[in-house]
């Protein structure tokens, strides 16, 4: 067996184990695509340690779409949005508008929850954990949220998401989350994210 079919088939190999793994953590039956309206989409967000409700911690979610070549499949952005919980912890997304009109092949929308001196969701939480590919569209799902102690664990978090990359525009689509995503660059001694004309 030559090299190069040698590592074709190592490759092979590897995509199949992954893929297997992957359909594991899943439900049966999932489906990663939006078969109808999903939302409205709600949670609680609590102290790790205190289990105190956390207001004015900021919830994301973002939606992508694939679309479909001859030859290749692109993921590209479809819509986003942003709330923050109330003095309960509380939230609601409201995405009617946005599901009803998604296109085909639209997923379902990923979500992220950060607030300054936390530890950011999907990453870092305490709870919930495993399969989270549905966890707010259950009732009031609870998300447990550790404090950052050290500029490291925080600067480590900063690190793990760019606002970028939930939007080509976040000074004007997420501008609650560029709010407190500069309070915390700040509170570690940062500028402030880059404006669209110093990028």
């Amino acid at each position: 067996m030559t090299g190069w079919v040698r590592m074709l088939a190592v490759c092979s190999w590897l995509l199949l184990v992954c893929a297997a793994s992957a359909a594991a953590q899943r439900p049966e039956g999932w489906d990663r695509y939006l078969d109808r309206p999903r939302g409205p989409y709600r949670g609680q967000v609590l102290d790790a340690e205190t289990k105190a409700p956390l207001a004015g911690a900021v919830v994301v979610a973002l939606w992508r779409r694939d679309r479909v070549y001859p030859f290749h499949i692109t993921t590209e952005h479809y819509a986003v949005r942003e709330t923050v919980t109330d003095s309960e912890g509380l939230f609601v997304l409201e995405v009617k508008d946005i599901e009803e009109g998604a296109p085909r092949r639209t997923r379902r929308p990923v979500f992220l929850i950060f607030l300054p001196g936390f530890g950011s969701f999907p990453r870092m939480q305490r709870s919930p954990t495993g399969f989270l590919g549905d966890v707010f569209e259950r009732d009031r799902t609870a998300v447990e949220l550790p404090r950052l102690e050290g500029r490291e664990d925080r600067l480590r978090n900063l690190d793990t998401f760019s606002p970028h990359s939930l939007s080509e525009s976040p000074h004007q689509d997420l501008p609650r989350l560029l709010r407190a995503v500069d309070e915390e660059r700040a509170a570690v001694g940062l500028k402030p994210y880059p404006s669209p004309e110093k990028r």
